[in-house]
């Protein structure tokens, strides 16, 4: 998974660290937003492979700021990473575009499995 670019949303700064360091050890070019606004401006300047997204955050929610990317017609692989585990919030979060969701916490070899199958 060498030189693949993760981009990992999350108002969280300790999950932010977290979830980094995971996958900079495994090669990833790990850049990080703490919320959709900034994230938005973020997907078109860096084009990431992959996004990684908490669902919970101030000024733009995970789930608009899905949709808001798939409406500009990016077709990445998205991931919500929340730690609401409803399947109402799931649905509405594969509704808006996302590939899957997983509830925090994970283990994280099971996180970057999901991650690496989804960029084959």
């Amino acid at each position: 998974m060498d030189n693949k670019k993760i981009l990992i949303i999350d108002d969280d700064l300790t999950a932010l660290d977290i979830v980094d360091y995971l996958f900079e050890d495994k090669g990833f070019e790990v850049v990080r937003r703490t919320d959709g606004i900034s994230a938005l401006q973020c997907v078109e300047e860096v084009g990431p492979d992959i996004i990684l997204i908490d669902l919970m955050m101030p000024k733009m929610n995970g789930q608009e700021c899905v949709r808001q990317i798939r409406a500009k017609g990016l077709k990445l692989p998205i991931v919500a990473f929340t730690a609401l585990d409803d399947p109402e919030v799931h649905q509405e979060a594969l509704d808006a575009g996302c590939n899957l969701v997983l509830t925090k916490p994970c283990k994280p070899a099971v996180l970057v499995n999901h991650i690496e199958t989804l960029l084959k």
